[in-house]
């Protein structure tokens, strides 16, 4: 039976628990810089994450799914727009365009998945960005990542991709992730919200 969850936007009284699971998603598995170096061995300070969350508009843009029996949290989604400060690293990754909001990363513990959080985490993206007046939603899936299926059935689609642009996410991947789930490179999705 599933336990209670919420979903709610980001406050600073669940920061320690969302950089505890963007942390944990970012050193999971295979993740390694260049293939070598475990992201595991590279965990954002505290310090870092709360940059990221110095306005009320970066909190907002995020949430977490926080289980009622003990108050902790086991999702986190973070996302962004075109006015909003972003780090180095994830402008480089995805540079975000008017009218759309791109989701940076979204991760459920393990023990709490099929649960039906994941999808209430994207409906939380869909409700902000639609409130802000966005016309798409967007997000990035490496390739072979089982997740992306969750992303197909809440009605992304693939983005179309020239050859030099796959070429270059491909490497991209590689050198920041390695082979996370055994694939090589990473698609980019997004959702139309003007329908």
């Amino acid at each position: 039976m599933a336990e209670p969850v919420r979903v709610q936007a980001l406050t600073e009284r669940y920061l320690h628990g969302a950089l505890s699971i963007s942390n944990k998603f970012v050193g999971a598995g295979r993740k390694r810089l260049c293939c070598l170096i475990p992201l595991s061995l590279l965990p954002t300070p505290m310090s870092e994450f709360k940059k990221l969350y110095a306005t009320e508009d970066s909190l907002s843009a995020s949430a977490v799914a926080v289980r009622e029996s003990d108050d902790k949290v086991v999702g986190f989604v973070q996302m962004t727009d075109a006015s909003m400060k972003r780090d180095p690293f994830g402008k480089c990754l995805h540079p975000s365009c008017e009218g759309e909001c791109y989701i940076e990363m979204m991760s459920v513990l393990p023990e709490m998945r099929g649960q039906g959080i994941g999808t209430r985490l994207l409906q939380f993206c869909e409700t902000w960005a639609r409130e802000r007046g966005a016309h798409k939603l967007t997000l990035g899936v490496v390739a072979r990542n089982p997740a992306k299926h969750l992303y197909e059935r809440f009605g992304f689609v693939e983005c179309e991709s020239n050859t030099a642009s796959a070429c270059c996410n491909s490497l991209c991947v590689f050198f920041l992730l390695g082979f996370p789930h055994w694939g090589c490179g990473a698609t980019m999705m997004a959702k139309n919200l003007l329908s």
